[in-house]
């Protein structure tokens, strides 16, 4: 039973709290708001753990708890997900420390998981009327551009688009490469290959950006300014937000057409799963796709492979340009026939 291989251990009030401090002192790689909610959902566990006076680290004690959160605290699933995933971060940290010999908050899911994504993806031909929309001759535009690219060349996320600096584009030979600070990291841990049409959108953002002193010598951003820059008036020139992304990119889907009849379910994120689904039908396979997309549970990646075909790529002309890392690599072979 699962009870054997889950041997119960009993824990002081105290001895918890300490590991639950130590366990918050312990992510020194996430950030600050990763932390903050893992201790604010920990909270709750530890107001649990001594009015239950039962609970023993086994799954069926984690059962409990999560009946608890959904049956005495009538929390929704998204919030019952997020405490249990506290609660099986601190159940690891107790492995590794040897408090415990196995997880069992592994063994108990936060809530049901998705079949499908909640949100739709732009069809092929929604993407050449989004792009073909853009006025080019502004850097407003050219800023959206990169940022559409971005979303499907490289699926980025909106935090990670608003934490890039000129500093984390590296170059090598023909390839251009991105460092990239994933969802609950604190640091820039994730190098990430740009595809050819994607670092030409963004070089001629960055080429507008150049600027010119009074002896005309071309000065490029600093390494630590922000790849991306907002022009809004509230905050012109600074780094981009989150809200930022969202309501430049919401407002490119409304003014070009491709939003109609389907607000709400056409989001900037869109993209990314436009850009996972189109990956797939290029070929690539489960592995390739997690790493490309920074996922990190398979069930995640195996969405987007329910998908294919959805997006009728192969009828699409230059259609595996939008994620594709071998442009150049094929093109010089070509010539050299």
């Amino acid at each position: 039973m699962i009870e054997d291989v889950f041997p119960p251990v009993k824990l002081k009030l105290s001895e918890l709290l300490k590991h639950r401090d130590n366990f918050l002192a312990s992510l020194t790689t996430k950030r600050k708001e990763t932390v903050g909610t893992y201790e604010r959902a920990l909270r709750e566990f530890v107001q649990f753990f001594p009015k239950d006076g039962k609970f023993m680290f086994r799954v069926p004690d984690v059962e409990q708890y999560r009946k608890h959160l959904a049956q005495t605290k009538k929390m929704q699933d998204a919030s019952i997900a997020t405490y249990m995933t506290s609660l099986r971060r601190l159940c690891q940290y107790l492995v590794e420390i040897e408090v415990l010999e196995k997880n069992p908050a592994k063994r108990v899911y936060g809530s049901a998981r998705p079949k499908q994504h909640n949100r739709t993806f732009l069809t092929l031909d929604e993407v050449d009327t989004l792009l073909a929309s853009i006025d080019r001759t502004s850097e407003a535009g050219l800023r959206d551009i990169a940022i559409i690219r971005l979303m499907l060349g490289c699926a980025c996320s909106e935090i990670e688009l608003t934490s890039l600096d000129i500093g984390d584009i590296e170059l090598q030979g023909k390839s251009m490469f991105l460092l990239m600070q994933g969802k609950g990291k604190s640091i820039k841990d994730e190098r990430v290959q740009v595809p050819p049409d994607t670092a030409q959108a963004l070089n001629e953002y960055l080429q507008h950006r150049t600027v010119i002193d009074a002896d005309g010598k071309k000065h490029p951003p600093a390494p630590d300014t922000p790849i991306l820059l907002s022009y809004s008036n509230r905050s012109m020139g600074g780094r981009i937000t989150i809200r930022g992304v969202r309501e430049a990119i919401i407002q490119r889907l409304k003014s070009s057409g491709v939003q109609k009849g389907r607000t709400g379910r056409l989001t900037p994120f869109s993209l990314r799963h436009t850009a996972g689904i189109l990956m797939v039908e290029s070929g690539a396979s489960v592995e390739e796709l997690m790493a490309r997309m920074r996922i990190a549970w398979r069930p995640t990646a195996m969405l987007y492979f329910k998908q294919k075909g959805k997006l009728h790529s192969s009828d699409h002309e230059d259609s595996r340009a939008l994620v594709s890392l071998e442009k150049t690599v094929k093109r010089k072979k070509s010539s050299s026939k």
